[in-house]
């Protein structure tokens, strides 16, 4: 009973019945006693009824002869069924009768003056009268009607009541196929939702129904698409993780198990390799501790009022030795004074670090390195340019994520942990900024801009 078919079947059902209820009511309504009465009297009265048409013959003919034919017509139009059904009766204004539908012999006593009234000019000529069945002297309609009611009001009733009857059933059969199919999507849900629990995130929903229900199978799918992303990411973070904590520790197991051994003497150089590999260790470690504080919003950052200018000066300022010695040229643009930025000069300058030691890693000697510095609409752009190595269209997607190296040559043990650009976009974002990179291509450059919003308030008392 707590289906949601079955609710909407007995819902369904519901109206069905209350449906059939109305129909059957307005039929028994329809040809009750008093509207059948009703009806007839209205046919009686109403302009060019048979009152009317009787008072026009009689001006016409002086009298009633003749009237039969006029009597006969009425009576056939308005009692349909065989003579003696609804038998119509015509008396002159002394309560004679002139017409009747039946012999004389069948006639059943009439009372003198009752029935319509006549009239011609204001005066009054006959009566107008109809009885039930001979040997019934009422003259109420319906003392003929409520024992059997002409042939074509019983059957409008039959057939209306046979409509209603198999509109019912027709109701009830589309009730239970519609709960059942509105009831579907939602089971198809159910199942996908424990498919999914049960980790086979490659279970989709086929988008098919209403609007509503394919609007719920496209977000319910791209769930399960986000949910399987974030699993691989999951997994490839963990399987990178592992590699690159395996990779020293094994060097420090080595090491140490042949330092043991005798292989190695223990001197300071043998020290010195040890203690690059605990380094390397340390700053694996912190990458990912901070990262994962940064992606949490758990980073705490000292804001203060920077200068973008002096930052990025400062930045090219560290790093132009390192440039001058690999042959590389490293300048800086900037276009004019710009305004101040509330940020942590401290984490911006580890952005600007990476991003300048990526680009040396990836520009080869002889190649250019430009840092500017420009004014966007209600921030600052700080841009890192090289002539490097470029990246392919496949990869510019992924640049940011964890441990992503685009390109096969960038293995391993070629280059950083694989963590400095995703922590460039957490720092970026941790500071309601956004960071971009562009590329034509292998060995086209890229190009790296951070947009950072600037300090509202300093702007505007610059301003004044």
């Amino acid at each position: 009973m707590n289906k949601l078919w079955v609710r909407l079947s007995l819902a369904f059902t519901a109206v069905v019945l209350l449906g059939f209820g109305a129909v059957v009511f307005g039929t028994f309504s329809l040809t009750s006693d008093q509207r059948m009465q009703s009806l007839l009297l209205n046919q009686f009265e109403r302009p060019h009824g048979l009152v009317d048409a009787a008072a026009q013959y009689y001006k016409k003919q002086g009298s009633w002869n003749g009237v039969d034919t006029l009597m006969d017509g009425a009576r056939s139009t308005l009692f349909p069924g065989p003579v003696g059904r609804g038998m119509l009766l015509l008396l002159d204004a002394e309560g004679v009768v002139v017409y009747s539908s039946l012999p004389p012999e069948r006639m059943p006593p009439v009372p003198a003056r009752l029935g319509r009234p006549v009239l011609v000019d204001g005066k009054l000529v006959g009566y107008i009268n109809f009885i039930a069945s001979p040997g019934d002297e009422r003259t109420s309609f319906w003392a003929w009607g409520r024992s059997s009611p002409s042939d074509f009001i019983q059957e409008v009733s039959f057939f209306l009541l046979q409509i209603a009857l198999s509109v019912g059933v027709l109701g009830l059969i589309f009730g239970v196929l519609a709960s059942r199919t509105l009831a579907a999507p939602l089971n198809r849900l159910a199942v996908a939702a424990r498919a999914i629990g049960a980790r086979n995130l490659d279970y989709r929903v086929p988008v098919q129904g209403s609007d509503e229900i394919r609007e719920v199978a496209e977000s319910f799918n791209k769930m399960a698409a986000d949910l399987q992303s974030a699993e691989s990411l999951r997994r490839n973070l963990l399987a990178d993780v592992a590699h690159e904590l395996r990779t020293p520790l094994t060097v420090l197991q080595g090491n140490l198990q042949a330092i043991l051994d005798d292989v190695y003497p223990l001197d300071k150089s043998e020290v010195v390799r040890l203690h690059d590999q605990t380094r390397h260790l340390h700053r694996l470690v912190n990458d990912l501790h901070e990262l994962a504080q940064a992606e949490a919003h758990q980073l705490l950052l000292h804001k203060q009022t920077v200068d973008p200018n002096s930052l990025a000066q400062a930045a090219v300022d560290f790093f132009g030795p390192v440039a001058e010695e690999k042959g590389v040229a490293l300048r800086l643009e900037i276009s004019g004074e710009t305004p101040s930025i509330q940020s942590d000069r401290a984490r911006l300058m580890q952005v600007m670090q990476n991003l300048l030691n990526n680009a040396l890693r990836h520009t080869q000697s002889g190649g250019e390195i430009v840092v500017s510095v420009a004014i966007q609409p209600g921030g600052v752009e700080i841009a890192v340019q090289d002539t490097g190595e470029g990246i392919l269209a496949e990869d510019l997607p992924h640049i940011f994520e964890r441990f992503y190296r685009s390109g096969k040559a960038r293995d391993r043990d070629n280059g950083g942990t694989g963590l400095g650009l995703a922590i460039v976009r957490a720092l970026v974002e941790a500071h309601d900024g956004r960071v971009t990179v562009t590329s034509g291509g292998r060995s086209a450059g890229s190009r790296f801009v951070l947009y950072l919003p600037h300090n509202q308030e300093h702007s505007l008392l610059s301003n004044l």
